[in-house]
């Protein structure tokens, strides 16, 4: 079959296919990895697995599932809507927007060790020493394979620090789900912009949940790379997994370095910012994350980034920008600030454009790549309220051509109108 005639059968079977299962969606690359569908599965049925060349997946144990739906419901991956209830506070392209601050975390070694000012480790801080929050459910390293990632909820400064810095590698916080509900106290949730998507999604089937969730804090995402990512950052190093006894991304100064430690030697080998992410890592982005409307957590009560509008100067400790979404997260922030635990000023919202152009650049792209993917007989996430088409519009003509015929060219040359094989996203008894 050659590849016209390929196309044009995918096109045929979609035309009569709805996603019933969750290794459907990982099959068409539209899987996030966060993890939510294993804790909604309510026949336990799922399990997360590491894929070095896509990222963390769900893994179907048993192909004779009940076919109930609600790891679908569940998966930000096949879709996201705004509810629009108040207009007023949906600003421009970034979602809702209250306020946006910038500054730092009061405390110098959270702010050192923080990716970007420390501020969102700060913020949680405050959340667990002085508000009500029981801990701190967030993304830290895996200490028996330092590249890996688990999911900690953090009760102390200390473990708070051990999880700080931006780990660029899969992470799937969803699937501790289950356990938010058994904690006596609220939970501080701290995760990506699609795991916050995907908790909005759980809450509407599972409501209790919310009654856990004391914040809902996400970090700026320009999509999560590949474990495969990493292990080429380490082969650019001259150092392999097996040999680490650390390994961080950034950290230790803004933007910090990715800084590997060998263990029987102690030898440190580092690489800046730019080498590891915008020269290795972002090469390893998967397509779901490339399709992706909300870099900046428009689902949390508050997110936080970095202010790349000025650049860092020498030994510079870091800032944070901080955008905040809901009543509760300007309620919570202004705490913080109060007790002392962030130092902020506020800045005008157009340091969001200004900080972040590549996120912006990628959202006014997305409605041409979606309508090619169509056209073409390719799955894609379907979107409401975040007004993609008059992004879109924004473009140049020129840009507007240059964009729908790369994805055309992506199409087709990564055969992205095929599925990948099912048996990737099964155990091996099934």
């Amino acid at each position: 079959m050659n590849r016209l005639s390929e196309i044009f059968f995918h096109q045929s079977v979609l035309h009569f296919m709805r996603f019933e299962r969750v290794d459907q969606i990982c099959r068409w690359r539209l899987c996030s990895g966060c993890g939510a569908c294993v804790s909604a599965c309510p026949e336990r049925n799922l399990s997360m697995a590491d894929i070095p060349a896509e990222g963390l997946r769900p893994i179907l144990k048993d192909v004779h599932c009940r076919r109930c739906g609600r790891c679908v419901q569940v998966c930000p991956g096949v879709g996201l809507e705004h509810n629009r209830e108040n207009a007023l506070i949906f600003s421009g392209e970034w979602g809702p927007v209250l306020e946006v601050w910038e500054g730092y975390a009061a405390d110098p070694e959270i702010r050192y060790w923080g990716s970007s000012g420390g501020a969102a480790s700060a913020f949680a801080l405050y959340c667990v020493e002085q508000a009500s929050a029981g801990g701190v459910v967030q993304t830290g390293v895996d200490e028996t394979v330092p590249i890996r990632n688990r999911t900690c909820c953090s009760r102390t400064r200390e473990e708070i620090l051990r999880c700080s810095g931006s780990r660029y590698s899969p992470a799937s916080p969803c699937e501790f789900f289950e356990r938010i509900l058994e904690f006596s106290e609220p939970s501080v949730f701290v995760g990506k912009p699609c795991d916050v998507a995907a908790l909005r999604k759980y809450e509407k089937i599972v409501p209790e949940i919310s009654k856990k969730i004391f914040a809902a804090v996400s970090i700026f995402c320009a999509g999560t790379p590949s474990t495969e990512g990493t292990l080429v950052v380490l082969r650019e190093m001259g150092i392999s997994a097996e040999k680490l006894s650390s390994f961080r991304y950034r950290g230790g100064g803004w933007p910090g370095k990715a800084t590997a430690i060998e263990k029987k030697t102690g030898q440190k080998k580092e690489l800046t910012y730019e080498q590891c992410w915008g020269g290795i890592l972002s090469r390893y982005v998967g397509f779901r994350c490339r399709l992706c409307p909300d870099s900046t957590g428009e689902f949390a009560d508050i997110s936080f980034g970095d202010p790349w509008y000025q650049p860092p100067k020498p030994n510079e400790p870091g800032r944070s920008l901080v955008i905040v979404r809901t009543e509760r997260g300007r309620t919570l922030l202004r705490q913080a600030v109060q007790k002392g635990y962030l130092i902020l000023q506020p800045v005008s919202e157009t340091v969001i454009a200004r900080s972040q152009p590549s996120l912006l650049n990628k959202r006014r792209h997305l409605w041409g790549r979606l309508a090619v993917l169509r056209m073409m007989g390719v799955p894609s996430p379907r979107y409401g309220g975040f007004g993609l088409f008059r992004s879109w519009w924004k473009l140049p003509f020129s840009e507007k051509l240059k964009s729908l015929g790369g994805t055309v060219r992506r199409v087709w040359s990564r055969r992205l109108y095929c599925p990948l094989p099912s048996d990737i996203f099964r155990e091996k008894s099934c």
